[in-house]
């Protein structure tokens, strides 16, 4: 459990920066994805199965972006093993 929590802590230390500036983005293409998916869906015919998949899938990367936003810290700090509080930087 120890190695998983310091990988765990490794992931999100690490792509903090990515993450904050690939949320908007990512959850601007899952609202299209899931606006296609309506389109789809209200298009009728062959495509009713496309969109109800289209719209479930781009959902659940939805919720899964928006819980990963909101639990960040606590999972950051649930992960965290080391023993001080304090960052230490080798500037050699």
């Amino acid at each position: 459990m120890f190695h998983l929590k310091k990988m765990i802590f490794s992931i999100l230390f690490n792509f903090y920066q990515f993450f904050t500036l690939s949320y908007p983005l990512w959850l601007m293409i899952s609202s299209i994805g899931i606006t296609i998916g309506v389109i789809l869906l209200l298009s009728g015919g062959h495509h009713f199965e496309q969109g109800i998949t289209a719209i479930s899938c781009f959902s659940l990367i939805s919720l899964y972006l928006i819980t990963l936003k909101h639990f960040y810290s606590q999972l950051l700090h649930w992960s965290d093993t080391r023993t001080s509080q304090e960052i230490i930087v080798n500037l050699r």
